[in-house]
């Protein structure tokens, strides 16, 4: 095993730049067959790896910190110039986001509400950026497929998007994008996070201007994904103990950080789809799919919807999610049903429907524009879609429970109730003859305990 001090000193002789350059200039394809740049990679991130279980780079936070980071990015690096078809986390470098976002960590809630929205900036100014170069023809060196009336009209979307983000966080002052810094140790060592951004998480590992831009839209979706979820989380915990007004602004927290899911949807339609299609091959097995955060935000939403387990049962990085598939959980929109008429409860309510329109909003986006159903520009008719699924078929078949009409519903389940317990009072036997109904319906209609 390498000891810290060889092994931040091989870091920091690493050439960053020159790698980036090749990367950008000729894609992973090609650089798969440099064989003495991959050999150099993988011996990195396996150093990075062992390095990473040795008690004493543990307990030291800041080398830990320093070697987590790097460990993330190498092996994404590693994932992608070795494996004919990346799957999702390492084609988008996702552990590395996580890293950085710090969701894994115990830390107060609005430390990590802050650091989410700041990160989530620092990718769409650096994708604005990025786009602005190429419009000003100072990109080095310069993308394949790109077109000026498509990044401009990004960033104008890219900038509706940064619009939706709460003015307490926006205001934060973003310390100035650093070019030409090519020292890995002094990268991964930035506890704000800003550098490694920069340099190491939107890191262009393709040739194609428009999937650099692709792979920072999957990046700011995870961080709203992960924002909502974390809440979410929150005001669940909260519910189940009673304190209902807290719930109310967390849940108002989580809808911030759903409302720009929308525009980045909305800023990847700005891309042409053969475009896309020019690119899709080569993002192998990645499919959204296997994002974590929104399959748990989506669990703990709506529950597991019945037609999505199948799938979810197929995919390693997801099927932990299946463990919310039971009696015991009772999921966000769920909860709308079971409240009362108080003014706290009527404000939870809302909160809750509020929540559910964004991420309807979204999801519809999606299946209508993204995956076939109106425009089948991206997804042709009948093609498989990403993760094996079956693409416009496999969305279309989630009919998520709306959380408007699960409330709408409990007045009336409610009063129904009420009827047939008296109902019960006088007639022992057969009370849904009584009422004229079928017994399903007067099963269906009696409140179940809790």
């Amino acid at each position: 095993m390498p000891s810290p001090g060889k092994f931040l000193a091989s870091l920091s002789a690493f050439d960053l730049l020159a790698y980036e350059e090749k990367v950008g200039r000729f894609g992973r394809a090609q650089l798969r067959e440099d064989s003495t740049l991959v050999s150099q990679i993988v011996s990195l991130s396996a150093a990075a790896t062992t390095l990473h279980k040795n008690r004493s780079v543990f307990n030291d936070r800041s080398l830990n910190a320093t070697v987590e980071a790097v460990r993330y990015f190498l092996s994404a690096q590693e994932y992608v110039l070795t494996q004919e078809k990346p799957r999702y986390e390492p084609y988008a470098t996702i552990r590395l986001l996580r890293h950085v976002l710090e969701v894994d960590r115990h830390r107060p809630l609005s430390v990590t509400q802050r650091k989410i929205w700041a990160i989530f900036y620092r990718i769409l100014l650096r994708q604005i950026d990025f786009e602005m170069k190429g419009l000003s023809g100072t990109l080095d060196p310069e993308r394949e497929q790109f077109e000026f009336a498509v990044s401009r009209a990004r960033i104008r979307k890219l900038a509706a998007a940064q619009a939706l983000i709460p003015r307490r966080f926006a205001i934060v002052a973003v310390p100035d994008i650093v070019e030409d810094i090519g020292d890995l140790c002094e990268i991964g060592g930035d506890r704000s996070g800003a550098a490694i951004v920069d340099h190491l998480l939107v890191f262009p590992q393709t040739t194609c201007h428009d999937e650099v831009a692709f792979i920072s839209l999957i990046q700011m979706a995870e961080c709203l994904f992960w924002g909502t979820l974390i809440f979410v989380q929150r005001a669940l915990a909260a519910i189940h103990v009673g304190r209902l007004a807290q719930a109310v602004q967390l849940l108002a927290a989580a809808t911030e950080f759903a409302a720009p899911l929308i525009k980045i949807f909305q800023c990847v339609k700005t891309m042409p789809p053969d475009h896309f299609l020019g690119f899709r091959e080569a993002t192998g097995d990645a499919s959204a799919v296997q994002c974590q955060s929104w399959q748990m935000l989506d669990a703990h939403v709506y529950g597991v919807l019945p037609d999505k387990a199948p799938v979810l049962e197929g995919i390693p990085e997801v099927r932990h999610v299946l463990a919310f598939s039971n009696p015991h959980f009772v999921p966000l929109v769920q909860v709308a049903g079971q409240l009362g008429g108080s003014e706290t409860e009527k404000e939870l309510t809302e909160a809750i429907i509020r929540l559910d329109h964004r991420l309807r909003a979204w999801r519809k986006f999606h299946e209508k524009q993204l995956a076939g159903r109106t425009n089948p520009g991206y997804l042709p008719p009948e093609a498989p879609g990403t993760g094996r699924t079956s693409g416009y078929g496999y969305l279309a078949a989630q009919q998520p429970p709306r959380a408007a009409r699960i409330s709408a519903e409990r007045p009336q389940r409610q009063r129904l109730g009420r009827r047939f317990r008296l109902l019960l009072a006088t007639d022992r036997e057969k009370p849904w003859k009584i009422a004229g109904l079928k017994m399903s319906s007067f099963l269906a209609a009696v409140p179940r305990a809790g």
